[in-house]
């Protein structure tokens, strides 16, 4: 169930991904955000049957605001409890990534090189909030906090038998915005409520 929720938050992602494509294609000719922490996952690609880049730059997400901005005027679906927008919550982010590699069999990637990437978390001010693990899934979530306490990255890493995904959200937020946010782009509702219960 969950990794089904995390397809259709990534989906909702690429979805606005596209749609900034379409209205800012002279930004494709600028350089993509640089993301030391994923470098090298395009290994990740070949044996691959499919695979997903999503790449938003705070001017990309700018103009996802704006786009966001006009949906949050029809309803009010969608303002948080505390009334909060999808469009005020894109303007606090910096960027997005999220690249996902779906395979046709198991086996077709190799542990160590997840472990390569995973082992760059354990330095330069990473916490990690969740770890879950079990015969079909591995997930992993890090953070980091600002000096004044409040977020300022989140990584979540997930292994599946026949699907690898990783996502790197860069902002300022508290841990309730990020954690809905994130939840546009396929980070795992359900783990990141528990650990504000556990706080």
């Amino acid at each position: 169930m969950r990794t089904q929720m995390m397809r259709m938050g990534m989906r909702k992602g690429l979805t606005v991904g596209l749609l900034l494509v379409s209205f800012g294609l002279q930004a494709m000719a600028e350089p993509q955000v640089a993301d030391d922490l994923f470098a090298g996952a395009d290994k990740f690609a070949k044996g691959a049957r499919s695979s997903t880049e999503v790449n938003l730059d705070r001017k990309m997400l700018g103009m996802a605001s704006r786009f966001l901005a006009s949906s949050d005027d029809d309803d009010d679906k969608g303002k948080d409890k505390g009334g909060k927008s999808e469009a005020e919550l894109a303007k606090k982010l910096d960027f997005v990534i999220v690249r996902t590699y779906e395979y046709d069999k198991p086996g077709k990637y190799s542990r160590a090189d997840v472990d390569e990437i995973e082992h760059r978390l354990d330095t330069g001010g990473w916490s990690h909030i969740v770890r879950e693990r079990s015969e079909e899934e591995n997930t992993d979530i890090c953070i980091k906090t600002d000096n004044n306490g409040e977020f300022s990255e989140l990584v979540v890493i997930t292994m599946e038998p026949t699907e690898l995904t990783f996502i790197h959200l860069k902002g300022h937020m508290s841990m309730r915005d990020l954690t809905r946010v994130g939840g546009k782009y396929g980070v795992p509702q359900e783990s990141m409520k528990a650990h504000k219960e556990d706080k």
